[in-house]
């Protein structure tokens, strides 16, 4: 990426003026009249690019050859990475002897991905086009929507875990490819914002600082997700030996609380609720220890139990990360106010 330098020259009684790269103007292709737009980063620098760019997206496209010998969960990484870099165009080559898992291929990338469309296809490859950035899918929204559905597959689990559910356990399982959907799918388009800050006003944020934060929030809340699902499998797997203690029950419910608290001070990106979510979080550590401590000599041959007990602890923790994230959006919130 090409940096230039000018001088600042000054014209009539105030304005100070800069040239423009000759070389960038005819790449993009500007004319006398034509209008700018000037962002301000957050470090004091400017970024500059023409009206008639706005809106577009670059149609960036990407080649993954695939091994014959390749399964298809080997093929689906190698293209999510493509995806999830935030190429808009992604072909995959099968070369002379094709592909024999293209079906089950294409279910797994209906299931994991958000807006991927096949445009192409012939017995040597499939072309794959990408949705492009828009404002109704921002990450902060998609997020929301992963947190919703994070927080009911914890609430739900606990329930059908206390009811012997099995169709809602199982329920809850297949939940968690649309969280990891979103997941994908926030993760690429926080990407777009950092490898291109133009974009960022169209995807609701300030800078690319943001984009970090909200990617470890968006893993968080997966794997808090990931958590909801091995409490469902409690039911539907081999763990199940005995029902577990009622107390462990109803400290899963308080995790589940705290994660939703989390959740609302990261969307309102509020220090206070993030602060005061920690400390809930601090005393039921020391509770669900309390717990397991007294439960001990009863849980000790019981895998199952200790999973669930684990998992629950896990969502406490990961809720208090989510609030670290909140802590951290905040600070820098509030610097960018104190600066003149």
């Amino acid at each position: 990426m090409p940096v230039y330098s000018r001088r600042v020259q000054k014209t009539g009684g105030s304005t100070l003026i800069v040239s423009l790269p000759q070389e960038w103007v005819r790449r993009v292709g500007l004319k006398p009249h034509d209008e700018l737009y000037l962002m301000e980063e957050p470090g004091g620098g400017l970024i500059i690019w023409p009206t008639a760019l706005d809106g577009q997206e670059a149609i960036e496209e990407a080649v993954v050859k695939v091994p014959a010998d390749a399964g298809p969960e080997e093929v689906l990484r190698l293209y999510l990475s493509m995806y999830i870099a935030g190429f808009n165009v992604i072909r995959l080559e099968f070369g002379e002897s094709g592909y024999r898992h293209t079906k089950e291929l294409k279910d797994m990338m209906r299931r994991w991905l958000v807006g991927v469309e096949i445009v192409g296809e012939t017995f040597h490859g499939i072309v794959t086009q990408c949705l492009p950035t828009h404002d109704s899918l921002q990450p902060v929204k998609v997020i929301e929507r992963m947190a919703d559905l994070a927080a009911s597959m914890q609430m739900d689990a606990l329930y059908a875990i206390e009811n012997n559910d099995e169709g809602l356990a199982q329920d809850i399982i297949q939940r968690d490819y649309d969280v990891d959907r979103f997941y994908h799918f926030a993760v690429r388009q926080l990407n777009i914002g950092i490898s291109s800050p133009r974009r960022l006003a169209a995807l609701g944020l300030k800078n690319p600082q943001e984009c970090l934060s909200y990617i470890i929030a968006a893993k968080t809340i997966e794997r808090a997700a990931d958590h909801a699902t091995s409490i469902a499998y409690f039911l539907v797997g081999e763990r199940q030996t005995k029902t577990p203690p009622p107390e462990l029950i109803r400290a899963g419910y308080e995790a589940s609380s705290l994660f939703t608290e989390a959740k609302t001070a990261l969307l309102e990106r509020s220090i206070s609720k993030a602060r005061q979510a920690m400390k809930k979080i601090e005393a039921f550590e020391l509770l669900l220890m309390d717990i397991t401590k007294k439960k001990g000599g009863r849980w000790e041959t019981d895998v199952g139990v200790i999973m669930l007990a684990q998992d629950i602890r896990r969502i406490a923790e990961y809720s208090s990360d989510i609030c670290e994230v909140t802590l951290n959006l905040g600070a820098r919130e509030r610097i960018s106010a104190e600066k003149p």
